[in-house]
């Protein structure tokens, strides 16, 4: 008889398969409207105005944070999440830095692309998938891990960080596979900044079309 984590287990990987396979389409979808009328619409700040570089600057930071969150992420939990509770590092933070750092990561393209409409969508397609897919995660690891992940989850916040709790881990050992899958995804997403810098430069010349005025 098939046992309970077995059977979540396989509920997770069922869900991360289908969510995987869709979701691409799925941001097409939902961002490519708002990624249009952004490209094509009058600039939100004057480039290279104050303004500009201030939010230039708070897209780099945001950036930058979210993409060290992920891989820092990643050299606590790799090869790890189904057999012990993470606690240490990032995860004495929050029970999910990865998709935190995926977080930070979506609200800094809107930055770069200095467009509150195009943040929002991204922002919101981003907590929408995390929450769906968290519930399953959590549900299997509790049945997997027991009262361990179970305490752990009571006092360490879904998402948000917190430093109460903060502790590292005294010897940390490194999974190089999960270390090169996470490099893998970062090639999907390492070229938010250049894209961003690119999209401005053609919106700031004189040629561009602008046919929108929104945020």
């Amino acid at each position: 008889m098939t046992s309970e984590p077995i059977v979540l287990a396989s509920r997770v990987h069922l869900l991360h398969r289908r969510r995987f396979k869709w979701r691409g389409a799925a941001g097409v979808l939902v961002l490519g409207p708002p990624f249009v009328f952004t490209i094509l619409a009058t600039p939100l700040v004057t480039p290279r105005s104050w303004a500009d570089v201030a939010i230039n600057s708070a897209a780099w930071i945001t950036f930058i944070a979210g993409a060290g969150i992920r891989f820092w992420a990643t050299l606590y939990i790799g090869g790890r999440k189904n057999d012990v509770a993470v606690t240490e590092g990032p995860y004495s933070l929050c029970r999910h830095p990865l998709y935190f750092g995926s977080l930070l990561v979506a609200v800094s393209a809107g930055l770069f692309l200095k467009s509150i409409v195009f943040a929002a969508a991204l922002a919101i397609l981003t907590v929408l998938y995390m929450q769906g897919t968290v519930r399953v995660e959590e549900a299997s690891l509790a049945e997997r891990l027991g009262d361990a992940y179970r305490e752990y989850c009571r006092r360490t916040n879904r998402f948000w960080p917190s430093f109460r709790h903060f502790q590292a881990a005294p010897r940390l050992t490194v999974d190089l596979h999960s270390l090169y899958l996470e490099c893998a995804r970062a090639s999907r997403w390492i070229w938010i900044p250049l894209v961003g810098e690119v999209i401005g430069a053609l919106r700031d010349a004189p040629w561009w079309p602008r046919l929108f005025t929104i945020p």
